[in-house]
């Protein structure tokens, strides 16, 4: 790959299929037999290209061309890939917005992005002459049912195309490839400009950390491995989830599907891990034949950890870190944090993300709420002291889509004059660097909390309560008390040690929490799961906690 010439991020899934076009890409759970076993449906490397030379050249012959901005709107199922590889071909932009933000959050970025044309459910466009102006730039609308719908194109004909153009659109590695949109979970959603150069960049970092042995089979419980696995000529299979919601997936269809390929790698979200893991040691299972587990979107806790390492016997829980506008920053393994960071995180000391990736160079700067325009505006720190953690390379997006205002907050201008990577990112998190050299991640920016004058940084404190073994989930927030700001801790504790929560044991969590530095005066049990974000479920929904809080401290509940 030239990363200053042509490139386009098609040509890796296309140089696997054209060197193994028998070897299985995809599969996906589709129904179930007499048996009560699952039935999949297959794609090899050289069916699944043969698919998206069809769709590339129906989508062309609609007049979707090169930098036609795409909204899709899709089930991650086999489609999902057709789609995104055929419009990376065109060298058009896909649009890639995940509805379980919620509908006004949904309707405000596809506004923002202003796209040309709509790939979607058939809902969506039942829905399209609800939703006054929202669709007022889209040329071309296209839905992935078998239903008639006027104005409106039908994906399965679009994909069968015989006739027409089917050539890989040259494009430079510097050219917009997708828009990806955060999550939004501290904030507004905003929309990632990916180039070609970042996707591939990434791919190359992925396949670099965790070499792809050619009987690798990755269970792709995330979307997103979808579109890596076959960039990297492994194969991807899409599980039967149960549900759309990660954190009420059905663990014993992960399990038979895990068993009836062999799956030897898998991609999930935390909550995915701990549904699955709790399972598998009710049930007395182990996942033997798996090598590698990958985790993101949130922070695993260590008890997870070494559950997951008794049924991983001869595998290993790696965790990137990394955020939408730079995936990985870097990653750690379990063994690592069992040998050398576990007791850390258990006394206050923050997360550990590991080593920073080949390529990426990350500084600690002191945290500062303004723009920071210029490098020369900010004020670097020195190893052990916590700050915002800033990123630069070839990994880095360099802006948020139509949205001067936040990328003009999140960027600073380097002071080299390097045209490819121009931008420091800031990720919003705060973290530091240790004496070796190991990125410690602790909090986001937004969820600092104060009291008695000072200011104290969100996962240091909630790692030390993660560490108790009737503990799943804790989130320090701020309270007022007779207009003083005072820390409390809200816990989701696992439900067969809820009964054993008394108030000793929260003075004793206290006392912890009093003993590395955290003044929590209040610890409160939440009767229910916690708020998550709805793309990972794993990213608590801190502000709602604080108001759930503030709100027992005022009706005079216990804490």
């Amino acid at each position: 790959m030239t990363v200053d010439g042509l490139f386009n991020v098609f040509s890796l899934l296309q140089d696997h299929a054209e060197r193994s076009p028998r070897r299985l890409a995809l599969a996906q759970a589709t129904g179930r037999d007499k048996a009560g076993r699952f039935v999949y449906a297959t794609r090899t490397y050289g069916q699944l290209q043969a698919d998206i030379e069809g769709l590339t050249r129906g989508l062309r012959a609609i007049g979707i061309t090169k930098g036609s901005k795409t909204l899709v709107l899709v089930k991650p199922d086999l489609n999902l890939p057709v789609i995104v590889f055929s419009l990376f071909k065109i060298g058009a932009v896909p649009v890639i917005i995940d509805p379980a933000m919620g509908l006004t959050r949904l309707l405000a970025c596809i506004r923002k992005v202003e796209p040309d044309a709509v790939i979607a459910l058939p809902l969506i466009h039942a829905l399209r002459p609800f939703l006054g102006d929202v669709f007022r730039t889209v040329k071309t609308f296209i839905s992935n049912g078998s239903a008639w719908m006027p104005a409106t194109h039908r994906l399965a004909h679009l994909r069968h195309a015989s006739e027409g153009d089917a050539h890989t659109e040259p494009t430079l590695g510097t050219d917009l490839a997708a828009i990806f949109f955060t999550s939004g979970s501290t904030g507004t959603p905003k929309g990632v400009e990916v180039r070609h150069r970042n996707l591939g960049a990434q791919i190359a970092h992925f396949g670099a950390l965790f070499p792809v042995d050619p009987q690798d089979v990755e269970l792709a419980a995330f979307p997103v491995a979808t579109l890596i696995g076959p960039c990297l000529g492994q194969t991807s299979v899409i599980p039967d989830m149960g549900s759309l919601h990660p954190g009420r997936c059905n663990p014993h269809n992960l399990v038979q599907t895990i068993e009836d390929f062999g799956i030897t790698s898998g991609f999930a979200s935390p909550i995915v891990w701990e549904r699955l893991s709790r399972h598998c040691v009710a049930q007395g299972v182990r996942l033997s034949t798996i090598k590698r587990a990958f985790s993101g979107g949130a922070p695993i806790p260590y008890t997870m950890l070494a559950r997951l390492a008794h049924l991983l016997p001869h595998g290993v829980m790696v965790t990137p870190y990394g955020a939408t506008e730079v995936t990985p920053i870097s990653s750690i393994d379990a063994r690592e944090i069992e040998r050398d960071t576990a007791a850390l995180s258990a006394s206050g000391h923050g997360t550990c993300v590991g080593r920073v990736v080949p390529g990426l160079t990350v500084k600690i700067i002191e945290i500062d709420a303004q723009r920071l325009p210029h490098w020369q505006d900010v004020t670097l720190l020195p190893d052990g002291v916590i700050g915002e953690i800033v990123v630069r390379g070839a990994l880095v997006s360099q802006a948020y889509h139509n949205d001067p205002e936040n990328t003009a907050l999140a960027k600073i201008q380097a002071d080299d004059g390097d045209q490819l990577d121009p931008f420091w990112h800031r990720t919003g998190d705060a973290g530091y660097f240790d004496a070796q050299g190991r990125l410690w991640c602790c909090g986001r920016i937004k969820h600092i909390v104060h009291a008695d004058g000072q200011r104290y940084f969100s996962v240091p404190a909630e790692e030390i309560l993660n560490a108790e073994l009737e503990v799943w989930r804790s989130a320090l927030v701020e309270v007022q008390v007779n207009g003083q700001a005072q820390l409390c801790m809200v816990v989701e504790f696992y439900p067969e040690h809820l009964a054993g929560i008394h108030a000793a044991r929260i003075q004793a969590f206290k006392d912890k929490l009093h003993g590395f530095g955290f003044p929590v005066r209040h610890v409160l049990t939440y009767p229910h799961a916690f708020p998550v974000d709805r793309r990972h479920n794993s990213k608590i929904e801190r502000h709602i906690l604080a108001r759930w809080a503030q709100l027992q401290l005022d009706k005079g509940v216990p804490s």
